[in-house]
């Protein structure tokens, strides 16, 4: 964890008196929270499963000569880094408040489950295999060894069935089946009948349609929910909760 502090007496000495009130305004600020979701750009593999998996289309898809980017659209579902195979993204969350006189910023890591990740089939045409070891450089267990424009070779027993191999190979020759676990719940989400007042304002910015209209009411489709929190932050009589488990 990374923790910045300032004396706030520093911060507000460069305004004049004419903003006296914001001493005020400091010390009556609640705590703000903030998350940023990071993909590494040295410890991206390139395997696309991020892009494959996030369920808005966030994702812009890595190049070889590009890795995996988090777009602005994100809505820090973090399913992403649940999926990545090298634990190359990052959930990163932010905490600004007043405390004894001083900004206190607190930064630090959020530790993310991973989903299972097993190799089911590996396919490549040796024939129309150009041996160039694009494919090699990429693989994160060094499963792939490539004599350039001689040999390729794989042990499989090392493989965890990524795909980076497949996403890189200029050739498109490899295939690679897997069996990638389900999405880890590590949230839960729940609607107070009682304050909701059927505004439907949180199924409109659904961003994966998990929200129902129930008579007057609204209904989760927690089958369906990403936990991202949109509906919970629009909320007008905070009617939804969403909590850590």
């Amino acid at each position: 964890m990374i923790k910045i502090e300032k004396d706030l007496k520093e911060i507000l000495k460069d305004f004049d008196d004419s903003f006296s009130y914001l001493s005020d305004i400091a010390h009556n600020l609640k705590p703000i929270y903030y998350k940023e979701i990071y993909i590494s750009e040295k410890k991206c593999i390139r395997c696309n499963l991020c892009y494959y998996e996030c369920p808005i289309n966030a994702i812009e898809k890595a190049k070889i000569k590009r890795p995996a980017k988090i777009k602005d659209n994100c809505v820090k579902c973090e399913i992403c880094a649940q999926t990545c195979p090298v634990g190359a993204i990052y959930v990163v969350e932010c905490k600004a408040e007043i405390k004894d006189n001083k900004v206190v910023y607190n930064i630090y890591e959020k530790e993310i489950p991973h989903r299972i990740i097993r190799l089911k089939k590996y396919h490549i045409d040796l024939e129309k295999c150009g041996k160039c070891g694009i494919c090699e450089k990429f693989c994160p267990t060094k499963a792939i060894k490539v004599e350039r424009k001689k040999s390729f070779n794989i042990n499989l027993n090392l493989c965890i069935g990524c795909g980076a191999c497949q996403e890189v190979c200029p050739r498109k020759v490899i295939k690679v089946e897997r069996e990638l676990g389900e999405v880890i719940k590590t949230k839960d989400i729940e609607v107070d009948k009682n304050l909701c007042v059927g505004c439907f304002v949180c199924m409109e910015v659904c961003p994966v349609n998990a929200i129902e209209q129930d008579l007057n009411k609204i209904k989760i489709l927690k089958d369906k929910c990403i936990y991202c929190g949109k509906c919970e932050q629009i909320c007008p009589t905070n009617a939804i909760k969403i909590t850590e488990l």
